[in-house]
């Protein structure tokens, strides 16, 4: 099915039929990192940072039907249960400019697993189009002006955190971007 996708603020989100619910299937960049990040991301004008904390996207917000929660669990549990932990490693900024208003932390260990990850978990009942080619990151900034895109590429390249990815979430989106958490789900080791 073809999907429309709407704007709300600077987040992208699909339009949602009655028996749709908005999903999205994140890693959650651990503490002491997410506050600062998250308060970085504020601070450099993005105010979609006070709803979103850091976090690296697998699946972005994407309809799924009600009736198939049970099913999407499932799914996620099996792709979960067939990964081992991880090592993730930011280093330094990039940008999507042009083409998006997006400044982003790189990933440099561990983008192979999380492109790996993210197939696996579009696959199946998860499958629609992708608005842009799947490039793991963690967004410092999104939808600001040039000047601050350009003064956040400058601040965050020297930037670096490491740890140990231990699993995904699944949440629920609400139609205005924001995340609520619905499960965890752990990867086997």
């Amino acid at each position: 099915m073809e999907r429309r996708w709407e704007v709300s603020s600077t987040v992208y989100v699909p339009a949602c039929a009655a028996d749709e619910e908005l999903i999205g299937v994140v890693i959650a960049v651990p503490e002491p990192w997410m506050s600062l990040l998250t308060e970085a991301r504020v601070h450099l004008g993005d105010d979609h940072g006070i709803n979103t904390p850091a976090h690296i996207t697998l699946l972005p917000p994407t309809a799924v039907r009600k009736a198939d929660r049970e099913r999407l669990f499932e799914h996620l549990q099996t792709v979960a249960q067939r990964t081992s932990p991880f090592k993730i490693s930011l280093r330094g900024t990039g940008s999507f400019r042009p083409v998006s208003p997006v400044v982003f932390f790189n990933i440099s260990e561990g983008a192979g697993q999380l492109t790996d990850l993210e197939a696996r978990i579009r696959a199946g009942i998860t499958d629609q189009a992708r608005r842009f080619a799947y490039h793991p990151h963690v967004t410092l900034v999104h939808g600001v002006s040039e000047e601050l895109m350009d003064r956040a590429e400058e601040l965050g390249k020297n930037f670096y955190a490491d740890w140990i990815c231990a699993g995904f979430r699944l949440d629920k989106v609400s139609p205005d971007g924001v995340y609520q958490s619905l499960a965890l789900f752990n990867f086997t080791e």
